[in-house]
């Protein structure tokens, strides 16, 4: 597979693969979703349940908000290294260290070479359990 490169209007659709998780968020494994704008990475297979085509990221928006996407990245996403993760540095972004998109706490795409915003997923809370679907 090849690094990220320039753009193109061409950029193939990130693949299917079924969501289906179902977490405690007051489980200490997940404090970070117990303030605004906290982060959790699930991976594609694990105790939650299924996780996509690379996994699900999940961000707090507010006590009762959570919104869910995809961690593959939507530029050129079958390359391997088309990972996002949570922003190391700042914690403000969601970003891909292959190509070096950069997307908001909403998914939006606002830098590099992602046109595409992230794939967002169905998120409901009941109670303290969050469940993901697509």
């Amino acid at each position: 597979m090849s690094a990220c490169g320039g753009k193109s209007d061409d950029q193939p659709q990130i693949p299917y693969a079924p969501v289906n998780l179902s977490i405690n968020i007051t489980n200490q494994q997940y404090a970070a979703l117990r303030v605004d704008n906290g982060a959790v990475t699930f991976p594609v297979k694990g105790p939650a349940g299924d996780g996509g085509v690379k996994g699900v990221i999940v961000v707090r928006q507010s006590a009762g908000t959570f919104l869910a996407f995809e961690r593959n990245c939507p530029y050129r996403p079958y390359d391997a290294c088309a990972l996002v993760s949570l922003d190391r540095n700042s914690r403000q972004f969601l970003a891909d260290s292959c190509c070096n998109s950069q997307f908001d706490l909403r998914g939006q795409s606002i830098g590099g070479p992602a046109a595409r915003p992230l794939r967002q997923y169905a998120t409901s809370l009941q109670g303290s359990l969050l469940n993901i679907t697509n």
